[in-house]
């Protein structure tokens, strides 16, 4: 890739996390769902002590079971994008999630919300000549746990 295709592809990928902390947010199952590949993983067993898991509709059972329920922000900045191929690329994102729960509807006995600190490791491929996020692995290093 020359450096405007390398350019364009590091706001191509930025612009699809963008959209993942938006769609998160917002409860757009369908625009979540858009921006993984076909054959997605996502590991958030740090969280949740489950293995990773694999596939849109198993990704989106699980975060819709943890957000479903919660007004939810996610931040993500500074990212550090390098590519394998001019169709892979590798990102690490640093992010932070404030999560705040219904009242009887958390997922953690005795929480009403979590504020959360740490990394998003990601790959990313082409599908159809779009930048999807094809592995995520989200990395904690702090969560303030707060109170029901």
């Amino acid at each position: 890739m020359d450096a405007v295709e390398t350019l364009q592809a590091i706001e191509d990928i930025r612009a699809v996390k963008a959209k993942y902390c938006r769609f998160l947010d917002t409860k757009d199952w369908d625009g979540y769902a858009s921006i993984f590949t076909s054959d997605a993983v996502m590991d958030v067993s740090e969280d949740t002590g489950n293995p990773p898991i694999t596939g849109i509709p198993a990704i989106i059972a699980q975060v819709r079971f943890a957000a479903d329920h919660a007004a939810t922000c996610h931040q993500v900045h500074t990212p550090e994008i390098a590519f394998d191929s001019p169709d892979t690329a590798r990102g690490v994102w640093s992010m932070q999630d404030r999560v705040v729960w219904q009242e009887g509807k958390s997922p953690i006995p005795e929480v009403a919300s979590i504020t959360g600190f740490g990394q998003y490791h990601e790959s990313y491929r082409k599908e159809d000549g779009v930048w999807k996020i094809a592995a995520l692995r989200l990395s904690r290093f702090h969560i303030d746990m707060h109170p029901a």
